[in-house]
């Protein structure tokens, strides 16, 4: 593979580096925040972490989207109006806009809930944040994230170990010549 058939280096580590903040992200808001109670001493450092996550996510997102529009792409990985070209652009659209939309609305419930004061301390933790309008979009949001992310992933393992085309080379920080 060539640099015609491989993301850039800034994109590898970008998608890399996202992939593992959104699975720490996704596992820690459904195991840990979606379980502990709000009266929990815990519960506040891991929503600061779990926030600050969202946030840096969500400028790496816009990193990656803009190297790979200002950068050269490589040449799609199935023929150009193939089902499977179709298929592969739309869940890749699908899935920035999940992470947006996951984000926005991780932000839009900081807002509701004053995440600010929450954080500096100068409020208390309400009794939950079960009431929060934003907490159900945020809620239903990760859970197809999560649905749209696994099969990205399930793609990806049926093209490198089934269809046999190399296709996670793609996102390898080593150039191939072949």
């Amino acid at each position: 593979m060539n640099s015609n058939t491989q993301y850039n280096r800034i994109a590898v580590v970008l998608h890399w580096l996202m992939a593992i903040l959104i699975t720490f992200s996704l596992l820690q808001g459904t195991l840990v925040l979606e379980h502990t109670p709000n009266s929990d001493p815990e519960k506040l450092p891991a929503l600061q972490t779990h926030a600050v996550f969202g946030l840096v996510i969500g400028l790496l997102l816009i990193l990656r989207y803009l190297n790979i529009k200002l950068r050269n792409t490589p040449e799609p990985a199935n023929p150009i109006g193939s089902h499977m070209a179709w298929m592969s652009s739309l869940a890749h659209k699908l899935i920035y806009i999940l992470i947006l939309s996951v984000v926005g609305t991780g932000m839009a419930m900081g807002v509701e809930a004053d995440f600010a004061n929450l954080f500096t301390q100068t409020s208390p933790m309400p009794e939950n944040f079960d009431n929060l309008q934003t907490r159900t979009a945020h809620a239903i949001l990760t859970k197809l994230l999560i649905l749209v992310l696994l099969t990205h992933i399930g793609a990806a393992l049926f093209h490198q170990f089934i269809v046999k085309d190399r296709l996670m080379r793609r996102m390898r920080w080593k150039r191939y010549n072949r």
